[in-house]
């Protein structure tokens, strides 16, 4: 059985067995960033949220943390405390000593940060500033609303839902998925996950329209509490063949070129996600 709950954050868990059991959630606190692959010691200040990449221990690869210590002199590491990074209440980590090469600055949302623009198109403002009277020509308000078609919102807390699953073995409602009941987990039904392996899913929908979601949190019972855990999990989005149109047949693809891996720790597991993705519903 799988068993997991979550939200936009998100809290799950794995069953190496017949089945598997989490919870998930879903929130959009901020954006993730490619950063340069080699850094100054001034570009890693205590404080700074950053991800995790290229390491072989892979497990570790697309976790967030919090840089707990600037880079030593004597090792040129930099000491990492993962988790409690995005979402508030969450304990991070001991400080684990990285290579700055295997780090990536990773912005949360600010309050004051300046409207967003769909991935792929340019800031609202260059926009206005482009297409407008003092660009092409086209009155101010006519080009503000073009900006306007282009901008979208994070995802937000309150609009997530949890609205299917592959299974349910039915101990708890799917929607504890989204609580912060460490005692209540979706879990999948019992054979669902033979030998450890098996596509069960907890869908969501994050709101009315496409919103922008750039991280991800996953809580587990971690072993010996948890056999059930999820370990191994990756992201899907839908999607409708081209020239379909809104009526066209759907499928759900895979969001990410690599999947993402829970350690075995208890409290919320936080995840970037690069690129960020644009959309109604993941699972």
């Amino acid at each position: 059985d799988e068993e997991s709950s979550g939200e936009p954050h998100s809290d799950s868990s794995a069953d190496p067995s017949p089945g598997q059991v989490g919870s998930a959630a879903a929130d959009e606190p901020g954006v993730a960033q490619v950063g340069r692959h080699r850094q100054g010691t001034a570009d890693f200040p205590v404080g700074l949220v950053v991800r995790l990449v290229g390491l072989k221990q892979t497990q570790f690869n697309g976790h967030v943390g919090r840089v707990a210590s600037p880079i030593s002199p004597a090792s040129g590491r930099v000491g990492v405390a993962l988790h409690g990074a995005v979402w508030p209440g969450t304990l991070p980590g001991v400080p684990i000593a990285l290579k700055p090469e295997n780090l990536r600055q990773c912005p949360v949302r600010t309050n004051d940060e300046p409207a967003l623009s769909v991935l792929g198109s340019i800031p609202g403002f260059a926009i206005v500033r482009l297409l407008g009277e003092g660009g092409w020509g086209l009155q101010d308000t006519i080009a503000e609303h073009i900006a306007e078609l282009l901008r979208i919102h994070r995802v937000k807390a309150s609009e997530v839902d949890v609205v299917g699953c592959s299974s349910h073995r039915g101990d708890y409602p799917i929607g504890v998925a989204l609580n912060q009941n460490e005692h209540e987990w979706w879990i999948s039904e019992s054979g669902s996950m033979p030998d450890g392996i098996g596509c069960e899913f907890l869908e969501f929908r994050l709101g009315p329209v496409r919103r922008r979601i750039s991280f991800v949190g996953v809580r587990i019972p971690p072993m010996p509490q948890g056999p059930l855990s999820v370990r191994d999990f990756h992201l899907e989005v839908p999607r409708r063949a081209p020239g379909s149109g809104d009526g066209g047949a759907e499928e759900w693809v895979e969001a990410l070129t690599q999947s993402l891996h829970t350690l075995d720790r208890a409290g919320l597991q936080e995840f970037a996600l690069e690129p960020p993705i644009e959309v109604d519903r993941v699972r």
